[in-house]
């Protein structure tokens, strides 16, 4: 029997990918043991000393994570060794070929920052350490989905067998920042060594001593206001939108691919294939025009009276997305947007549950209140309200608190018009957001992670960049119904 090496070399990449797994369980049971109790207490109080109490208030779930990686990496215990090296020692008799070598290279790993060279699709990431020039493929599928190429990362990667892995969720910035964190790491590191006689550390070593200084520096950079100077909304903002409810996707992708009311513009499947979301033009009737054929010559060359034929014309009357609950349609009139939403009603009547207009409203108005239906910048803006709503209804949310959380997403994007890739880390980010202003509790972003199968990195970084934006507190009135909630 052939086995060629490419199978060879996947069966043994498996087994360091299981043993990693299982070494990442252990070493996160082996230090939550109440013999280091005392040490996690010093090591918390450590690692938030630096980070703004505002951040610490408003992202718990996130900071902590990342402060039980760094303690189980990073900080020294009492008897001088860090975690994973007091494991190692403790099951030494214990562990895999596997394990044991896994070991020794993640006990020199260090948190660093990172540029993205390339994003491989659905894949991973491309990166180098902004302090070695040595280029490294990270197989991670949602950082594919997050990440620009050009933008910086604070991560500690992990080398599994023949690849490379994040060992958590780490801290992404805009590109524009890596020379001044370069520099600043730079002169931090001539200041901390300056005058010691000892001999000149390597980088490795620095930015292993000094990890929780080093977040807390990412971490109070937060996520830039992207919007200063931008133009509030675009042409799309004039646009009329309505959002249908629908019962079944597949058979109204195979009707929109098949008539001759719509052309299909576009399609997108997730990482694993499933469907996402298609894009369409909506076409109105067809009005016959004769077209003229010139320069036609009849027999042994003389000219000829030209052909007229008649050619089909179909003006696009409006544009169509079409998620796996909703179809969402936009025009620019309101009376275009009537003829679109008749057409999909005779249609698709038997697959639509409801709809709810979004009239047209001032683009230099004020914010909208409670009750008053907004111009999204954005056709998929409106289909992420859409799944806020929904999704906020499957928890219990009242009325009013729906009515806050998309009145937060449409400020949002009113002042931001953030690029949307994914639509669940948005319509996830928007519902934490509200259970945080509402200081219920009840929500983790862990858990919306899982539920919506992203990172939790993610929710947390785009939470923040929501809180930034729209300078958000605790109970903030503008979006919550604290203390009331009626």
């Amino acid at each position: 029997m052939h086995i060629n090496k490419k199978m060879l070399y996947s069966l043994e990449q498996a087994r360091w990918q299981r043993a990693g797994q299982e070494l990442r369980h252990r070493l996160g049971r082996f230090a939550d043991q109440p013999d280091f109790a005392n040490d996690a207490a010093h090591a918390q109080d450590l690692y938030l000393e630096y980070i703004d109490k505002e951040l610490i208030d408003s992202d718990d779930d996130f900071i902590m994570e990342r402060c039980f990686e760094w303690f189980i990496f990073d900080y020294r215990l009492c008897s001088g060794k860090t975690i994973i090296e007091t494991f190692h020692d403790r099951h030494r008799q214990s562990l895999s070929k596997h394990e044991v070598a896994l070991l020794q290279k993640w006990a020199i790993s260090y948190n660093s920052i990172y540029e993205v060279i390339e994003v491989l699709p659905e894949e991973g990431l491309i990166i180098k350490d902004i302090f070695n020039p040595t280029q490294i493929k990270v197989s991670d599928i949602s950082a594919s989905f997050d990440m620009e190429q050009g933008g910086i990362l604070l991560m500690r990667v992990l080398q599994v067998g023949e690849e490379y892995e994040f060992s958590t969720n780490g801290l992404a910035l805009p590109g524009e920042l890596k020379e001044p964190l370069r520099q600043k790491l730079q002169r931090d590191w001539l200041e901390v060594y300056k005058g010691k006689k000892i001999s000149t550390p390597r980088w490795g070593y620095y930015l292993k001593e000094r990890a929780h200084v080093i977040n807390a520096w990412v971490m109070n950079l937060g996520m830039p206001n992207s919007g200063s100077g931008r133009d509030m909304l675009g042409k799309e903002a004039m646009d009329r939108i309505a959002i249908h409810t629908i019962t079944c996707w597949e058979e109204v992708l195979t009707s929109i691919k098949g008539s001759s009311r719509f052309r299909l513009i576009g399609e997108t499947n997730d990482a694993l294939g499933a469907f996402q979301q298609a894009t369409a033009a909506i076409l109105g009737p067809g009005r016959h025009t004769r077209t003229r054929n010139k320069n036609v010559k009849g027999p042994e060359g003389k000219d000829q009276e030209p052909d007229q034929a008649l050619d089909v014309l179909q003006p696009v009357i409006g544009r169509l997305l079409l998620t796996t609950r909703f179809i969402i349609v936009t025009a620019s009139t309101v009376e275009l947007l009537a003829e679109c939403r008749d057409l999909l009603l005779m249609l698709f009547n038997r697959f639509i549950v409801n709809g709810v207009e979004h009239q047209q409203k001032s683009r230099h108005g004020s914010a909208p209140d409670e009750g008053e239906m907004y111009t999204w910048p954005s056709l998929v803006y409106a289909g992420v309200a859409a799944s806020i709503k929904e999704e906020l209804q499957v928890f219990g949310y009242t009325a009013k608190q729906q009515k806050g959380a998309i009145k937060l997403w449409y400020d949002f994007c009113s002042k931001e018009q953030p690029t949307i890739r994914k639509t669940a880390v948005w319509y996830a980010t928007v519902i934490y957001a509200l259970d945080w202003l509402e200081k219920e509790g009840h929500l983790r972003q862990r858990d919306l992670a899982g539920r919506y199968g992203i990172a939790p990195s993610t929710i947390s970084s785009r939470f923040r960049q929501i809180c930034r934006s729209l300078n958000l507190v605790p109970g903030d009135r503008r979006y919550s119904t604290y203390p009331d909630q009626t």
